[in-house]
């Protein structure tokens, strides 16, 4: 275990060294962690535990043999529940004894916002899992070491003398998981988060540990929905520039960092990612405030699969055309090879897909475009277009606002008119505009 911790004392320190803590505007020049993994522990009554039990005696360490450890990175927040899973408080914890005795000191009808299991495989196979409060008091005993842990806190939560508000963005990824791409989550300095989906709002907390050489990061979100459920997760952790790979299982969950912009911009300026602003809702909300367009339209393409619903993507409000895209992506990413056989949704579409292109495009290093909903589009025409701004074209434009299985909404720019268009439109006759949100 003191091999272990000079190592990581070693790798923190280079990182702080080298990257700083500086937060700057521009996410992608922004420092950040590098490397890093994550794992998982033990289990008291299971003969895994009891592998555990004899690697830490006093025999096995005069032996020279290393036992798992968890540490986690101080200071974090945990949330406190009832029986009926309310919470009832939050517990700051700043050392590993700290957080013993607080494991000790829970009743048995309370509950920690901590995601279980944690767990992690050694380098000669073994596999140690944590799976509640109680193991993790045992597993936190294991360590031998002191909290030596030097890291740098504005890359784990912005400063608290530093009131710049920062998120993690759910991003595209062609081989990883997507189901709550174009989710946000709203870091806070004591470790607690707020979520952003779909308009919504979901709280919890986040913090990262180690366990044994490996890093983590421990999500719980509040309640009881399908996408609280889903989010509650402990996962290894890959961390390179602004991006981190989260690894559950099967899956790999994409995040990428975002700062809050300190800049004001105004209807018809250039926006960060060189493109247009085009609406300023007055203040942040949802972790954006501002929506710019791209200066270009996209390739002509097909909307999607003819003849098929997706009721996800009907939404028309302002702030849902990242949300309309994602659902619209995920749907053909989970039909069968649809891009190389499009027969397996008509023999009339020919495998192209607008809403993928949109998700993939990129303009001033920034790739979070995506297809503006009806009333995001509705804003591009009255407050770029007919003002003769953004070189737009009196064509039909794209919303990625589905109307029904075989249609989309659109909108004239010659006229300024809704209409409605089939999802395989005649050659060059639909053009598209991606936006994003900052």
């Amino acid at each position: 275990m003191e091999n272990f911790s000079k190592i990581a004392t070693a790798l923190l320190l280079f990182i702080f060294i080298v990257y700083g803590c500086e937060f700057q505007d521009n996410p992608h020049e922004a420092t950040n962690l590098e490397t890093g993994e994550f794992g998982k522990l033990i289990k008291k009554d299971s003969e895994l535990y009891n592998t555990l039990e004899n690697t830490t005696s006093d025999k096995a360490l005069e032996e020279g043999e290393t036992p798992p450890c968890v540490e986690f990175i101080y200071p974090l927040a945990l949330k406190v529940y009832d029986s009926n899973r309310n919470p009832i408080g939050v517990q700051y914890i700043m050392s590993d004894n700290q957080f013993s005795k607080i494991l000790e000191n829970l009743s048995s009808d309370q509950s920690l916002s901590i995601s279980y299991p944690i767990s992690t495989t050694l380098a000669d196979s073994t596999v140690y899992s944590v799976n509640n409060n109680s193991e993790l008091d045992i597993a936190l005993k294991n360590c031998t070491r002191e909290d030596i842990i030097v890291y740098c806190n504005g890359i784990i939560a912005p400063p608290l003398d530093k009131p710049l508000d920062y998120y993690w963005r759910v991003s595209y990824s062609q081989i990883n998981e997507n189901t709550y791409l174009s989710g946000r989550f709203l870091i806070s300095s004591d470790g607690t988060l707020v979520f952003y989906f779909n308009n919504q709002e979901y709280n919890g907390t986040w913090f990262f540990l180690f366990v044994d050489d490996k890093l983590h990061l421990n999500i719980k979100l509040d309640g009881e929905s399908e996408l609280a459920k889903s989010w509650s997760i402990d996962g290894e952790v890959e961390m390179g520039g602004t991006n981190m790979t989260i690894k559950i299982l099967n899956k790999k969950i994409k995040l990428e960092l975002l700062y809050e912009t300190k800049y004001p911009y105004k209807i018809g300026s250039a926006g960060p990612a060189n493109g247009i602003v085009f609406y300023d809702k007055g203040q942040y909300s949802f972790g954006w405030r501002y929506i710019e367009v791209a200066t270009k339209d996209l390739k002509d393409l097909e909307w999607g699969c003819v003849a098929s619903s997706i009721s996800k993507a009907r939404n028309n409000e302002i702030g849902s055309g990242y949300y309309n895209t994602a659902q619209i992506v995920i749907y053909h990413d989970n039909l069968t090879n649809y891009y190389a056989n499009p027969m397996v949704c008509s023999n009339l579409n020919n495998g192209t897909l607008l809403a993928k292109d949109a998700l993939l495009f990129n303009q001033g290093i920034y790739n979070d475009w995506f297809l503006p909903s009806y009333n995001e589009l509705e804003l591009i025409y009255k407050n770029l277009h007919i003002k003769n701004l953004g070189n737009l074209t009196e064509s039909i434009y794209w919303s990625s606002t589905e109307i029904d299985q075989n249609t989309v909404a659109t909108i004239n720019f010659k006229t300024g008119e809704k209409t409605f268009t089939s999802k395989i439109p005649g050659k060059s006759n639909t053009k598209a505009r991606v936006i994003r949100y900052f």
